[in-house]
């Protein structure tokens, strides 16, 4: 062994450490950055040398690695709780909003509304002739429909929101997928076949991931050449250095506009089940059952109180009526869906009642409305021919609309025994215009003159069966809605609701303490600790001066040896 390998020795015991300090000192930089994996220094002992046989000496140290200490399971256990707790978040975040619309226990929610609605027509059966009663019952019946349009308007614009949010966020994954391509093909450029590897550029690829985990379910699978490639299920999101992307697709499905999420380079579903993108997805979907279920509340509240209120009879009778909903053929059947018909009309009739008010005689007839599904079923134009060939009654469509009329001015027209609901339907003697929650109101001729709403069924400005049978609606089992009552129904949306929000919130709770648990295994394998790093400079210090004074020493033997030589 030769002063000139002691040197060596020293020399490769100094790169060492000196490497060791800089890893340690670009650790200590890093502290604060959540995206940093701490490095460590691998050394292995260089190759012996043979200074006679079975004599070796060592030659020194050298620096095989600078390695990031990352545990791949860990860090895959640890996206997968990202994505479910940004789900859950999300979905919380937006069923509060939604509960929040209904005002619940506010006392101008939508149930105390119709109770107090209900209760001013059981109040006007008391006293059916009473025009202060018969003004609360509109003013109630108005605050009715205008909560049931603001709650639409609410819901309706919270889906709106989540939808845009949706395409906001599909775009930043867009991005995102991008940029783990682009990382992918740098890493392959850098580590070029090499055992090393490049560290920074992987802890930027894992924090991309990382951030894409949190919008949508994703798997990786790290491929020899470093490349990592991403799945959504079992569909490739990004291969290599080729992203598929990420875009949002709208249609309209029975009416109801949806959204969808889909790969951009081929415009097919991706199935995406968790994270912001999927809440978004769900979230959307739950609002649109909600807008779906207000609606159909009010759309049957519409439908079975006019079916009521149609047959029934004011203080005063009409001289002249126009239909609030209009046909959008009058040549075809009233059941059929080409008439344009919002509401059902059934086989039946109804009773068209002339009286003169100066003598008070008074004629009744019969307007049969068969629906049967032959060739005579009624039509608009049907239902028109009828009422002309009544004496007294006059009968015309205007833009799709019926409109009938007394042909002699002493003459008042009342409506009573619809079993076809042909009345509620064209809307003809109803209560509320409209065919669901974001266009219900007064009908504007009731409002105009509250003398016409109907108290009574057989006439008699004294009697209250209308008003009763109104009354007695908020609780009466409706085929329409299961068998549930306008009030049970909205009863159990509210539960359901809430039941679901409440579980949002469990589940956020839970998946928020699965990831704090699994960021803090990683923040103890990958993280960086001050104390332990001053620990290992102090270290890496007491080895890079005892490396600089073998190499003093030896040098100075050097100079020793060559006076000798001299």
């Amino acid at each position: 062994m030769s002063l000139i390998g002691a040197l060596n020795v020293g020399t490769s015991a100094l790169t060492a450490a000196q490497t060791a300090i800089q890893v340690t000192g670009n650790n200590i930089a890093n502290a604060g950055n959540a995206d940093y994996s701490r490095q460590t220094v691998s050394v292995t002992p260089a190759p012996d040398q043979q200074l006679a046989p079975g004599i070796f000496i060592g030659d020194g140290v050298d620096v095989s690695a600078v390695q990031r200490q990352v545990d791949d399971a860990l860090e895959t256990r640890l996206r997968s709780s990202v994505s479910d707790n940004q789900a859950a978040t999300t979905t919380q975040q937006w069923l509060t909003q939604v509960e929040s619309t209904f005002n619940a226990l506010s006392g101008q929610d939508l149930s105390s509304q119709m109770s107090g609605f209900f209760g001013a027509w059981s109040n006007l059966a008391n006293n059916p002739s009473d025009s202060g009663l018969r003004q609360v019952v509109l003013q109630d019946g108005d605050s009715l429909a205008q909560t049931f349009n603001t709650l639409n308007t609410q819901l309706t614009g919270l889906q709106s929101n989540a939808s845009q949010e949706l395409g906001s966020q599909a775009t930043a994954a867009d991005s995102l997928t991008s940029q783990v391509a682009a990382l992918n093909g740098q890493i392959v450029t850098a580590e070029n076949g090499n055992t090393g590897t490049a560290n920074s550029l992987r802890d930027q690829r894992d924090a991309v991931l990382k951030q894409l985990a949190g919008m949508m379910n994703i798997q990786t699978v790290e491929q020899p050449n470093g490349v990592t490639n991403v799945y959504v299920g079992s569909d490739p999101l990004v291969v290599g250095t080729q992203s598929n992307g990420v875009a949002v697709k709208q249609a309209t499905v029975n009416g109801v506009l949806t959204t969808s999420i889909v790969f951009k380079a081929n415009n097919g579903t991706m199935n995406v089940t968790s994270g912001t993108l999927g809440a978004l997805q769900s979230v959307s979907s739950q609002i649109q059952d909600t807008v779906t279920q207000v609606n159909g509340l009010a759309h049957n509240l519409i439908f079975e109180l006019n079916k009521l209120h149609s047959s029934g009879q004011g203080l005063d009778g009409f001289t002249s009526v126009t239909a609030t909903n209009a046909v959008a053929d009058p040549t075809v059947p009233l059941n059929n869906p080409a008439s344009g018909m919002q509401f059902p009309v059934t086989n039946g009739s109804f009773v068209v009642h002339v009286q003169n008010t100066s003598t008070g005689l008074a004629t009744s007839t019969l307007v049969p409305v068969p629906v049967t599904g032959g060739p005579g079923d009624a039509t608009l134009n049907s239902i028109v021919s009828t009422l002309n060939a009544i004496s007294g009654v006059s009968a015309t469509i205007t833009g799709g609309k019926l409109q009938i009329s007394s042909t002699n001015s002493a003459d008042q027209l009342t409506f009573s025994q619809d079993t076809s609901g042909v009345l509620a339907g064209l809307g003809i003697n109803t209560f509320y215009s409209g065919t669901d929650a974001s266009n219900i109101a007064l009908n504007s001729t009731i409002s105009a003159d509250p003398q016409l709403l109907a108290a009574a069924k057989n006439g008699n400005s004294n009697d209250n069966q209308t008003a009763l049978s109104i009354a007695a609606l908020a609780s009466q089992p409706l085929a329409s809605l299961q068998s549930n009552s306008l009030t049970d129904a909205y009863q159990g949306m509210i539960n359901t609701l809430s039941n679901n929000t409440a579980a949002a919130g469990t589940q956020a709770t839970a998946a928020q303490a699965v990831q704090s648990t699994l960021e803090s295994q990683r923040d103890s394998l990958s993280g960086v600790s001050l104390d332990q790093e001053m620990v290992n400079l102090m270290q890496q210090q007491t080895a890079y001066q005892g490396a600089a004074r073998l190499i003093s020493t030896v040098n100075q033997m050097l100079q020793d040896l060559m006076a000798i030589t001299i």
